[in-house]
């Protein structure tokens, strides 16, 4: 109730083709998926002082290829500003991403890990890694950017052909567009 997100960040600046385009984040998607991977989602989620921890979830719960499975996705989040235990850091449970379709009761008891990184840093995970924004119990919200990227054969989450008008998306460096 206290996170805010925006989305489709790559139709509201430059800044953020710059960002999503990253030839180290571009590289892993090389390694783990096919030539041609696709940006499935560009969002901003700033966790507020207050908010509670959000519910443990993989970020490709809507692909319905039964786990364990070969990546679909990888995500990214981009510390804005400093992640600690304190502000909402991403909590992670390490090795999930090889748990199959039981993993809402694995979760349930598997110990967590509190991804705590400098302004500036970036965590790059399989989109089937279980995680959550954690408890913000600071007095300062908490900003990240987070970049998904998909398989060229699965659908993205966002709309892009809807969401990035088509003079900015003209204006885009080719792979972007791509």
């Amino acid at each position: 109730h206290r996170t805010e997100r925006v989305y489709t960040l790559v139709a509201r600046g430059r800044v953020f083709w710059d960002i999503v385009l990253d030839e180290r984040v571009l590289a892993l998607c090389d390694r783990f998926l096919l030539p041609g991977c696709l940006l499935t989602a560009s969002q901003a989620i700033c966790i507020r002082p207050g908010e509670v921890p959000q519910d443990l979830h993989h970020d490709d719960t809507f692909y319905t290829v039964p786990r364990p499975r070969p990546m679909i996705s990888i995500s990214t989040i981009a510390a804005v500003d400093a992640f600690t235990a304190d502000n909402g850091g991403t909590e992670v449970i390490p090795g999930s991403h090889l748990w199959g379709d039981d993993w809402r009761a694995r979760a349930a008891a598997a110990p967590r890990m509190t991804v705590t990184m400098p302004a500036g840093a970036c965590v790059v995970f399989s989109g089937t890694l279980v995680h959550r924004g954690g408890r913000n119990q600071s007095n300062a919200p908490r900003l990240a950017f987070s970049n998904q990227y998909c398989q060229p054969w699965a659908r993205p989450q966002e709309n892009v052909l809807q969401g990035v008008p088509v003079d900015v998306a003209r204006q885009m460096p080719r792979r972007l567009q791509e």
